[in-house]
């Protein structure tokens, strides 16, 4: 056939690559079949019923086959496709319409003009038609092309979804590959296969690079490829940051990762420049070889044919256990081992470290054994001993610590100065777990001067404490500034308005812009349990800035408060390579017994060695209570700033009052007593605030002394509203029940918090089950405090007593505190007391009397109430105090007041 055809017709055939391909699939097809090949096309010029050829030349002499079935309404098409011949990447069809608007194919008048001229096939859709043209000799079967649907445009072949040349080219390629007869057809004549293949389209290079993250970190800044995600995801330290959608690796694992992706052909990394040196980093960590081949042991190591089921566990620093039910050749295994050693109390066979993989590999040899390894983050940690290059547990070394202030450096106690170099040993990274009372403020104030280059600061703490974190550093270091200390109080305010700035959890998550524009470099998180929970607020707001620091000091007394799942999001926080997945950490230590159920605990000793080892310093009062003072009083500076408008008027009102300096005697006295009332609501939800906090904190028992009956009010019943069980003592309380609810108090095992009038309940009581004294108002009286703080530190008390006072800028408390400390100063002198409180407290506020009218107030505080009672008029003092006290004395009350308060406020104002 190919003597009949012109050089013209040859050149069309060329031209329609993409359709002489899938008449190739049909002919192949038709093969498989044994159809008979067809040779020629009928002439179009000829009946109906016949074909169109479709070339320009003459027609075809050959007839067709007798038996063929011919559609009037279809034409046949038929290519033949001579091999060797140039092929362009032409569009298969056009499809312009005649004059009359119809479509030139279907046409009445297409039997009576050129059929070159007249046959414009549709343009086909590129897709339905891929691969590239094939080579043939021949060409077989013929399809049809039917009528178009009257809703059918005419815009192409590919609206034809449901005519014959639909079905055609389903049967040609599946799913929109061509078949093998078709891929294995290769063209001649120069044809680029990569760009008639889509099957082989050629290998894309991803370039990328290693740059520096921080310190001891690198990142790779490259596009996708899934191979090398893979890769990433082998690395023990990975950790991917969904903001920048980059990953980032420990620089211990820089080598492994660039020989990995290196064995990917299309992938091209530029190593780290810019004087990184990565060798030290590498070679302090552990040979990357030896790690790869522990780690491969976690995964693949399950059987489920296994008849015989175990787990191996970290028991001490340099040994592991191996928990199995008896299997002879399990026994011989063990007894193979140079370290092995059985505890005929246990039951159970233990380990050197160094002898892991070598037991490992022998266990996994016994088909019908499956022992569960040791987790990842315990071989990383541990990754020295397993390679028997470290035997005992190495000396924190000494940090240098000169060039923070010597007033802080000299007052440390041994163990904190212990914690400080912890924490440079672990480059500024930990976990601060010590036991409540232990000072863990001033050892994160000293770990954060150590850094003191990259600052500013920032300190997350709970909102009742964030004044008394502002107070701490005015105290432990006097280099900074007092203006330079910001404490956020709204969430308009500048996140990086000081050197030191401290915000509360809830106002964090109200500057996430300011977050992601200015990240801090040393953090500090206070009470970090506040971030148990990764679907709160609290610490979606906190991770950014977790991340993106180089120092973060996590505080807590009690970092998981009921469950091991509550440290993950610490642990992630300090270290995000330990435990990438959350899953990960939930199947070692949450007891994972099926699902998705991580409430439980399991290998608590290991969870614990594993944390000590790499991120967490934790000691007991009873550890150090050697160092430490009978009694730890301490400041908390709280606000006012939920007051009322009426409260705050009533308040600067009285402050006024007594600044005028006019009054004689008694009228002093009344407007001292109403400005210490007013002070009282002020601090009224302060006073709460900080309760709940210290409940939130693990304080399951503690006293709390008050004076003013609305106080004393308020407390119960918001503990009684939040279910919290509480004993309460005040004036009205028989003496018969008293005995009662002390004994309650004292042998209770859940939580209890004792609302206590401070001069009804400061003596014949003892309540020493708890350790902590917190003081909501202050009393001019030193000798009633010490006294009430005698309720805990008394014979049968096993601690240390941590005293707490709450104290409020800019309410009496400004002239009570420095009165105090001024009275318990000369106590101590003489001997009625243990301690000054303004050189032990770990936070004690030095109020320093700025004006003449500050120093004035206090003088007048400190005449009034140590004159003899004959001088005062009581009849007035009790007005002044009952009407502001008692709602049952205010105008139009017809209660009137007994007359044990009368005496009780007597025995008050007498002392």
């Amino acid at each position: 056939m190919s003597s009949s055809l012109t050089a013209e017709q040859q050149q069309k055939i060329e031209e329609n690559r993409r359709r002489a391909l899938a008449i190739r699939a049909q002919r192949q097809a038709a093969q498989s079949n044994n159809q008979t090949h067809i040779s020629g096309l009928n002439n179009p010029a000829s009946a109906p019923q016949q074909c169109i050829n479709t070339h320009s030349g003459p027609p075809s002499n050959s007839t067709p086959r007798p038996g063929l079935t011919h559609h009037p309404p279809n034409t046949v098409l038929q290519n033949y496709v001579p091999r060797g011949q140039d092929r362009r990447p032409n569009q298969l069809f056009s499809s312009p319409r005649d004059k009359s608007g119809q479509n030139s194919l279907f046409s009445n008048t297409a039997t009576k003009q050129n059929v070159s001229s007249v046959f414009k096939p549709p343009q086909l859709n590129k897709a339905v038609l891929p691969g590239p043209y094939p080579t043939s000799t021949s060409a077989t079967g013929s399809f049809s092309v039917s009528e178009p649907h009257p809703k059918t445009s005419s815009s192409g072949l590919s609206s034809y979804s449901g005519s014959a040349i639909g079905s055609f080219y389903k049967q040609g390629t599946k799913h929109g590959a061509t078949s093998p007869s078709v891929q294995s057809a290769a063209p001649s004549s120069g044809t680029d296969v990569s760009n008639s293949l889509p099957g082989k389209t050629p290998a894309i290079t991803v370039r990328g690079k290693c740059v520096s993250h921080s310190e001891e970190r690198f990142r790779v800044e490259v596009g996708y490829h899934a191979e090398l995600i893979a890769v990433f995801k082998n690395i023990p330290s990975r950790n991917y940051d969904p903001a920048t959608k980059m990953w980032n690796f420990s620089l211990e694992d820089y080598r492994q990762l660039m020989e990995e992706s290196g064995s990917i052909s299309c992938i091209c990394l530029k190593p780290l420049v810019g004087g990184i040196d990565v060798e030290p980093a590498s070679s302090r960590s552990r040979d990357t070889a030896a790690l790869g081949a522990l780690l491969k042991l976690c995964s693949g190591w399950q059987r489920p044919g296994a008849t015989v089921q175990g787990h191996a566990t970290l028991v001490s620093r340099s040994r592991f256990e191996v928990d199995v039910g008896y299997h002879v050749d399990v026994i011989a295994a063990f007894k193979q081992m140079p370290s092995k050693n059985y505890d005929m109390k246990t039951r159970k066979w233990s380990f050197l470290l160094e002898d892991y993989k070598r037991l490992m590999d022998a266990l996994g040899a016994i088909p019908s054994v499956e022992i569960e390894p040791l987790p990842r983050g315990v071989i990383q940690v541990f990754s020295a001993l397993f390679e028997g290059s470290q035997t005992w547990p190495s000396e924190v070394p000494e940090a240098d610590l000169s060039s923070i202030d010597p007033s802080l450096t000299r007052r440390l106690m041994p163990f904190q100065r212990d914690g400080v170099n912890f924490a440079v040993s672990k480059d500024g990274r930990l976990l601060l777990a010590d036991d409540m009372g232990l000072g863990k403020t001033v050892q994160a104030i000293c770990i954060a001067a150590y850094y003191r280059k990259e600052w500013p600061l920032l300190v997350v703490a709970p909102s009742s404490v964030r004044f008394t974190w502002a107070e701490a550093f005015r105290q432990w270091l006097p280099s900074v500034q007092p203006d330079s200390i910001n404490v956020i109080v709204k969430g308009k305010d500048n996140l990086r308005g000081g050197l030191v700035n401290i915000i509360s959890y809830d106002l964090l998550s109200k500057m996430d812009k300011q977050q992601a524009a200015n990240p801090f470099n040393v953090l500090i998180m206070d009470e970090s349990h506040f971030l148990k929970n990764m679907k709160t607020a609290r610490f979606k707001a906190a991770l950014p800035l977790l991340k993106v620091a180089k120092r973060v000091i996590l505080l807590s007394g009690t970092p998981a408060m009921s469950r091991p799942s509550e440290l993950y999001s610490q642990i992630l926080a300090v270290k995000p390579s330990l435990f990438p997945h959350f899953r990960d950490f939930g199947t070692s230590w949450c007891g994972l017994p099926w699902g998705w159920d991580y409430s439980g605990s399991s290998n608590l000793g290991e969870l614990k060695l594993m944390l000590e080892e790499s991120l967490m310093l934790r000691r007991l009062k009873s550890e150090v209570l050697s160092q430490l003072p009978a009694k730890q009083r301490k400041v908390v500076t709280v606000t006012t700033d939920g007051i009322n408008t009426r409260t705050k008027a009533a308040l600067s009102a009285a402050a006024k009052d007594l600044a005028k300096g006019q009054h004689n005697n008694n009228k002093m006295k009344e407007a001292l007593l109403v400005f210490f009332n007013h002070t009282a609501e002020a601090k009224i939800k302060a006073i709460m605030e900080y309760i709940m906090d210290m409940l939130e904190c693990g304080r399951e028992k503690f006293l709390v002394f008050a004076h003013h009956k609305l106080v004393l009010d308020f407390i119960t019943k918001e503990l009684g509203e939040k279910g919290i069980d509480y004993i309460r003592i005040d004036g009205s309380t028989p003496s018969s029940e008293r005995q009662q609810l002390c004994d309650r108090f004292q042998f209770t095992d859940k939580s209890c918090v004792a609302v206590l009038s401070i001069t009804a309940a400061n003596m014949g009581i003892t309540l020493h089950s708890a350790a902590l004294v917190v003081f909501a108002e202050l009393f001019w009286n030193p000798g009633i405090m010490i006294q009430a703080e005698d309720r805990v530190h008394r014979i049968g008390q096993t601690s240390n007593v941590d005293i707490h006072y709450l104290v409020a800028k800019g309410t009496a408390d400004d002239y009570l505190w420095p009165m105090i400390q001024e009275k318990m100063h000369v106590l101590e002198q003489v001997g009625l007391s243990e301690s000054n409180l303004s050189e032990k407290a770990e936070s004690a506020m030095c109020y320093v009397f700025q004006d003449s009218q500050q120093r004035r107030i206090t003088e007048m505080f400190q005449r009034s109430f140590t004159e003899e009672e004959d001088d005062m008029d009581k009849a007035l003092l009790l007005e002044a105090v009952g009407a502001w006290d008692d709602p049952s004395n205010q105008p139009g009350s017809d209660v009137e007041e007994s007359p044990s308060k009368k005496r009780r406020i007597e025995d008050y104002f007498g002392r």
